[in-house]
């Protein structure tokens, strides 16, 4: 439906085009909020991977019974329906002035995007043998020695596919930015949201699937670094 040049939709295109598309990527407005996603998904796939990773480490650290309430309040965020967290989050953001702008989206992003690199980075430092950490450290190797040289390799793959879900979970996140975008800061998916409600133009099936190439693009960078993780040894 994309694929046409009719003011109207059309599942098979009468005139197959890509002037929806051009319209798009020419529009400041539409422009406007597809870098504002690509920023506040970038900004929540550091962070998310950092904290998720970190989190990861120090849970299996843990005794056995403070090792399950820990991983219990991180999956909380998919555990609660997203409604519930969303109005939480504007009663306390309000108060805090941060309903608007991009420090806020990112943060609660983050909160949503933290419980998938938690799980993915524990389940594969879970695999790794702790006998080569030990070797290391035998040999003298700092704790950061360590995690660069032997830990960061064997979960790198892992390490990836957990930034590049982060950075999805936040550029199609709805629920949470519709709360707490308000009227500045608009992102693509609430953007997007609003033409579905009040303009609904054949625009709309262009910017869907740009919406869904971002995954599959993350797919594919995901298989191409495992290739050459392979190849690379």
């Amino acid at each position: 439906m994309s694929f046409n040049d009719s003011t109207r939709f059309e599942i098979v295109p009468s005139h197959p085009s890509l002037t929806q598309y051009r319209l798009f990527f020419s529009d400041e407005k539409w422009m406007e909020s597809f870098w504002l996603s690509v920023k506040v998904a970038s900004i929540v796939m550091i962070s998310a991977t950092v904290l998720g990773t970190l989190a990861a480490m120090g849970i299996m650290r843990l005794p056995a019974r403070l090792r399950g309430i820990t991983e219990a309040v991180f999956m909380s965020p998919q555990i609660v329906p997203s409604v519930v967290i969303a109005a939480s989050a504007y009663f306390i953001f309000i108060e805090l002035g941060m309903v608007g702008t991009v420090t806020g989206i990112a943060v609660m992003h983050t909160v949503v995007g933290l419980p998938f690199v938690v799980v993915i980075m524990g389940s594969r430092l879970q695999s790794l043998s702790p006998d080569l950490g030990q070797a290391s450290a035998n040999l003298g190797a700092q704790p950061w020695q360590t995690f660069w040289r032997v830990t960061l390799p064997q979960i790198s793959t892992a390490l990836v596919g957990s930034a590049l879900l982060a950075f999805h979970v936040s550029f199609d996140e709805v629920i949470l930015s519709l709360f707490l975008s308000g009227a500045r800061n608009k992102t693509l998916p609430v953007r997007l949201w609003d033409g579905i409600l009040f303009e609904v133009t054949p625009l709309l099936p262009a910017i869907s699937t740009v919406v869904l190439i971002v995954p599959v693009m993350g797919t594919l960078i995901l298989f191409l670094f495992r290739r050459w993780r392979a190849i690379s040894g």
